[in-house]
């Protein structure tokens, strides 16, 4: 299990993920270095869309094109990023009292990485 903590504000839980979310892409299918851009996924406090850059099959870099949340929250998304490209994938663990952020994150994540080609 892994646990980090931002601030004191919560934890990185390995175990727990929200069955309805779909965390199925990846960055398998890439043959060549892309850049693609995920769609606008609206959520409880505000908005997450992703730039996703892959080369051959691996997430190289993540970069917020919009990631609101509501005060204080902030600090999730450096924690989904480094947790996203280490899992190389939108299926990773959850991150506890931030839930809402973490599974508009995934959705615009594998969003992105369906782009891939």
């Amino acid at each position: 299990m892994v646990a980090a903590s931002v601030g004191g504000a919560f934890g990185i839980n390995a175990i727990w993920l929200n069955p309805a979310i779909d965390t199925s892409g990846s960055a398998s299918g890439a043959t060549k270095t892309q850049t693609v851009k995920s769609d606008a996924i609206q959520y409880r406090y505000g908005t997450v869309e992703l730039e996703v850059t892959a080369t051959a099959g691996k997430i190289e870099k993540i970069t917020e094109l919009q990631a609101t949340t509501s005060s204080g929250w902030e600090s999730a998304i450096p924690v989904l990023n480094q947790e996203a490209i280490k899992a190389q994938s939108a299926n990773f663990g959850n991150l506890s009292g931030a839930t809402f952020i973490a599974d508009a994150y995934k959705q615009a994540l594998s969003n992105a990485l369906s782009k891939l080609k």
